[in-house]
């Protein structure tokens, strides 16, 4: 079963098309990274499936429900955003439990889901605490918890490390992989550093000018990119690109003729130009 899908979904203002007809089927449990360089249009569809945003054609199901004017509320989604997003007169404890109390939740399943996300996270001591006492790394842990309590279908995380340093991020992305083993939940992931998107993904989706360029496994991806921006977008160092031509004795480029005896797709292009990319590893 799908737990979210997109459907030919586009969202235009004026006459800007910032997404383009999108379709997506993201599996139950899965974690999908939405990968991209700023102003891609990742977090636009990230809001767009958060209802934060009415998208101007298409469909967004969750758990197989149309939730495509649903509200934020109805969707069964909790959000972690870049900014933390944390009250600073409350505590840990109060931040965790403020949208619970807003719902009217009884008084002693607030306080058994608190203490689940404390313990998920280990959090536990830092209960009494108010923001500003708390690291970076601490604060992004009760913003995630903040979501967790909420027991929702699907988690949608717009950046949530980008403001961390280099250390940290390495670190909480352990524990975002940790915690996805754990939970099971469905999790998009809003991220440019390809790094994490490598890291934390079972299938990536590389947005482009509001499209989706690819969507495969990061080995995929990395080993089978379908365009050059893809191949050159994946990799640090990045892909080297040179000019060549295919023949009957191999690949030219330059100089220098190399058999592609096995490369049955690349002997389909005989006599064509081609673009040949290398990537630095496989330069003996």
């Amino acid at each position: 079963m799908h737990s979210v899908s997109v459907k030919d979904l586009s969202l235009s203002f004026g006459p800007v098309e910032v997404l383009q007809k999108l379709d997506i089927d993201i599996n139950d449990g899965e974690f999908l990274v939405l990968l991209g360089s700023s102003g891609c249009g990742k977090s636009t569809l990230l809001n767009c499936i958060a209802g934060l945003l009415d998208i101007t054609d298409g469909q967004i199901f969750i758990k197989g429900r149309n939730v495509t004017w649903d509200e934020p509320s109805q969707r069964g989604i909790g959000m972690v955003f870049q900014s933390y997003a944390l009250y600073p007169q409350m505590s840990v404890e109060g931040n965790l439990s403020f949208g619970l109390k807003n719902a009217k939740m009884p008084a002693a399943e607030i306080a058994k889901r608190v203490a689940r996300a404390a313990e998920i996270l280990q959090i536990g001591p830092l209960l009494k605490r108010k923001p500003a006492a708390l690291s970076g790394g601490q604060r992004q842990r009760v913003a995630i918890g903040r979501a967790l309590v909420r027991d929702v279908d699907v988690f949608l995380f717009d950046e949530p490390l980008s403001n961390l340093d280099a250390k940290l991020r390495a670190d909480l992305r352990v524990e975002l992989k940790q915690l996805h083993r754990q939970l099971k939940n469905t999790m998009i992931y809003v991220t440019h550093d390809q790094v994490e998107a490598m890291t934390l993904a079972d299938r990536i989706a590389i947005m482009r000018d509001g499209s989706i360029q690819q969507l495969a496994k990061p080995d995929e991806i990395y080993n089978r990119p379908v365009n050059r921006y893809v191949a050159d977008f994946i990799g640090s160092p990045s892909m080297n690109f040179m000019q060549g031509s295919i023949g009957a004795k191999g690949l030219t480029i330059g100089d220098v003729t190399l058999s592609i005896d096995g490369y049955k797709s690349a002997t389909k292009l005989a006599k064509d130009d081609v673009i040949v990319g290398v990537r630095p590893e496989h330069v003996a």
